[in-house]
């Protein structure tokens, strides 16, 4: 369990802590939830949606996981070099030139198409290796994936190759990301057919997987999956406590959050009537107001971007954010919070005090899905902590 992308404690202004004991509840919750022998692949791309991916994926094998999932070659590489040694799927076919890197890595690739199948399926052989193989499947979703009607073939491909090895066949659901109408129903109905027609051509891998975190609460989705056959599911956001927008109904979410984001003030000033709060004179004080200016701008967060309304906590008080961020600071309102000093730690997302900023509240201020408000600038560190260690050092 390593650390951060700072140096010393005393060095470190902006800073997000993140709850390694937190992610394994939240693991231990997922897999109750799901039916017995079902695998959990933790999707850990987009450097773990910003919570560090060597350190969460080294977390997450601890914690039993099944295996990982990255979008492209460099971040399953990223893992290996961490230390996990646990099963890797890369999302993105691999490009002509990242053909040995499978083999290399052992990551196992995503293959589409029976020319992919024979590309890498040259390259493992020359590396003297055998790659694992997973079949995307297109159900509707962007292009991504091979067409349900030569299905069969591509499985084939991957199925005579000596140099690979058929482990997956899997798709992934759009419509459980939004307020449509069947919620991703047809699409894995869909998944369902090129299922059988797998499993009737005798060319059915261990893996077959379609479920994300979106649709873990959704009874006629779990339901046609377990119909189907599924094997295993791919989560990201749930296991770090992320709730997807219009994708989890109303019910109490069942998973803790595993970031939260917090700087030191590092000036108290004022504004007179008139000064302006942010570039291009776009907001001006309409009275005398005390600040505080914190160290966190959109380049730290770009969600600050389009944040409109929002609030941070200091002395465990909302204080409304004043105008648009800078580069590299906002200014907060502390009209209502007295005694304010240089140093005190202000929260942009978790609790403090009887309140709370959630990483949902921030993402419908600013327009983004709850999976981007997390994907932090480089300045912000990383601290580390389960319920006996907190480490804080260069990752």
């Amino acid at each position: 369990m390593t650390g951060t992308r700072t140096g010393r404690r005393g060095s470190t202004t902006v800073w997000a802590d993140i709850d390694l004991h937190a992610l394994g509840r939240n693991l231990e919750r997922l897999r109750r939830g799901l039916p017995s022998g079902q695998a959990v692949f933790g999707v850990v791309k987009a450097d773990a949606y910003g919570h560090g991916i060597g350190p969460v994926g080294r977390a997450l094998q601890r914690f039993g996981i099944d295996g990982l999932v990255t979008a492209d070659m460099g971040e399953g590489i990223a893992l290996r070099r961490a230390g996990v040694t646990a099963p890797i799927l890369v999302i993105d076919p691999p490009l002509p030139s990242q053909l040995r890197l499978p083999a290399l890595h052992r990551l196992s690739a995503t293959v589409t198409s029976v020319a992919e199948a024979r590309a890498l399926a040259t390259a493992a052989n020359r590396a003297g290796r055998t790659v694992g193989v997973h079949v995307r499947v297109d159900t509707g979703f962007g292009g991504f994936g091979a067409p349900g009607p030569g299905l069969t073939d591509v499985l084939a491909a991957v199925s005579t190759a000596p140099a690979l090895r058929l482990e997956g066949l899997y798709t992934h659901l759009s419509g459980a990301y939004g307020p449509y109408e069947d919620g991703g129903l047809g699409e894995l109905e869909r998944f369902g057919e090129t299922v059988g027609t797998a499993r009737t051509a005798g060319l059915l891998p261990p893996l077959v997987h379609a479920l994300s975190s979106p649709t873990l609460d959704r009874s006629a989705l779990t339901g046609a999956a377990r119909n189907i056959g599924c094997t295993a599911v791919r989560c990201g956001a749930a296991l770090f406590g992320i709730r997807m927008a219009g994708g989890q109904g109303d019910a109490p979410a069942p998973f803790a959050p595993v970031m939260s984001v917090k700087a030191r003030v590092s000036r108290v000033t004022a504004l007179e009537p008139g000064d302006f709060a942010d570039y291009a004179a776009a907001s001006a004080a309409p009275r005398s107001t005390p600040v505080a200016v914190i160290p966190f701008g959109f380049s730290d967060g770009h969600h600050l971007h389009r944040l409109t309304g929002g609030v941070l906590l200091i002395r465990g008080r909302p204080a409304p954010i004043l105008g648009r961020a800078f580069m590299s600071n906002l200014l907060a309102d502390l009209t209502d919070i007295p005694g304010v000093q240089p140093g005190d730690e202000a929260v942009l997302i978790g609790r403090q005090g009887d309140h709370r900023i959630t990483l949902e509240d921030v993402a419908a201020r600013s327009g983004l899905r709850p999976s981007a408000v997390p994907l932090l600038g480089p300045r912000v560190a990383r601290r580390y902590r389960s319920n006996t260690v907190e480490e804080d050092r260069r990752e």
